[in-house]
């Protein structure tokens, strides 16, 4: 009993941490812009631009610190980062246009260290059932986060202004540092690595598949992060809590299909990642064309239906196309190609939405999507992944 307590002492520690970074690290990514554009009065470039500076300075901070470092010093650094995060909440409510650069800087240095560690908390406890039920707890703690928190700001921007938004998500904050102390670590290796050859796990057609299908949605996704909100302000000229509001339904049902994938694992992957793509084309269509506000939240609702399949779509795809040994170097692989979309992707928005206009912006997105889509859909279908064979060993 004693152990079963501790498995579940820990598991609640896993979410309740799980949810507190989680929505203060989506409150961050999604106001900062915000503060920036309304506030701080940035171009949408310079939005763009910020937005993408944070992912470079969190890509870097994962590749060449957290995963560099022994098991004694990252438990540190973890520690460190989370009282980093206190600090710099009270700094974007006080930014002016210089400061807001420094403090974005941090803020991805901090969640660089931060977020790849508490997954890894997640299943380094008891047998291989425990450790997977962990994640799964993980995974829904996450997508809890992206419920509640948006609901939450939503509240709070009927009463207050952007930068006070960061003050109100500091008892989150301390929360996430008073566990912090409790996350633990797993040992490290006492035996050599073995050598993984890079180049064909590049070439691996489970990772090329994997990339093409995420691309499909991760571009658009990348976009609306920041500047959806900034979307529905210029566009319908709502107040500043119905434009945050457009995140609520896109995370309700992106938790919904999650919830869904957790529970019916499809055998074949490319007929739900056909109709990601589709909805993926048609939620962009109506965000262009919508005429009022509630029509853009319905596509708002359309369009998480795939942010929720497609990222545990192509996670599959890694899992049914490598062996056990080549799926965490594929995973890095996969997590740092999508980090450079998220350096390159607002950048290039920002400046097309100053040139062009928002919207016209917005419906451009869809000549990347289709484009990948075609790409995608031909290498998948030769590559031998399609259909699932039960006997290729899967992460789920």
């Amino acid at each position: 009993m004693r152990i079963n307590r501790e498995i579940i002492y820990y598991a609640i520690t896993i979410f309740l941490m799980t949810f507190a970074i989680r929505a203060t690290n989506n409150m961050i990514g999604t106001t900062a812009p915000l503060l920036a554009r309304y506030d701080l009065l940035f171009s949408n470039y310079l939005v763009g631009l910020l937005a993408s500076l944070v992912t470079a300075v969190n890509l870097t901070s994962i590749l060449f610190i957290n995963a560099r470092l022994p098991g004694s010093t990252r438990r540190l650094l973890f520690i460190i980062s989370n009282a980093l995060i206190i600090i710099l909440l009270p700094m974007y409510s006080l930014a002016n246009s210089l400061s807001i650069w420094l403090v974005s800087i941090l803020t991805g240095f901090a969640y660089g260290v931060i977020m790849p560690n508490i997954m890894t908390s997640a299943s380094i406890i008891g047998d291989q059932t425990t450790a997977e039920r962990l994640l799964v707890l993980y995974t829904l703690a996450l997508s809890t986060s992206l419920v509640v928190g948006p609901l939450f700001e939503t509240y709070l921007l009927t009463r207050f202004g952007y930068r006070y938004v960061f003050l109100l998500f500091i008892p989150l904050a301390i929360l996430s540092l008073a566990l912090s102390f409790r996350v633990r670590f797993p040992p490290d290796p006492r035996e050599p690595r073995i050598r993984i050859d890079s180049g064909r796990i590049l070439r691996n057609k489970g990772l090329i598949s994997a990339m093409l299908a995420n691309s499909t949605y991760s571009i658009p996704f990348i976009v609306f992060t920041a500047f959806i909100a900034i979307y529905a302000q210029s566009i319908y000229h709502v107040s500043r809590y119905l434009a945050y509001f457009s995140f609520v339904p896109f995370f309700l049902t992106s938790f919904l299909t999650r919830l869904y994938l957790t529970i019916y694992i499809p055998r074949s992957l490319f007929r739900p990642m056909a109709i990601s793509i589709v909805l993926t084309v048609i939620g962009i269509t109506l965000l262009y064309a919508s005429p009022n506000y509630a029509i853009f939240i319905a596509s708002m609702a359309i369009l998480g239906i795939p942010h929720g399949s497609t990222y545990p779509l192509s996670t599959l795809m890694i899992s049914r196309g490598t062996s056990i040994e080549e799926r965490n170097t594929a995973n890095s692989y996969f997590s740092a190609f999508q980090g450079i979309l998220g350096i390159v992707v607002p950048a290039l928005f920002g400046v097309s939405a100053d040139l062009i206009g928002i919207r016209l912006s917005m419906a451009l997105l869809l000549v990347p999507v289709i484009t990948v889509a075609i790409i995608f859909t031909r290498f998948y279908l030769n590559s031998g992944l399609e259909p699932f064979k039960p006997g290729i060993p899967s992460s789920h």
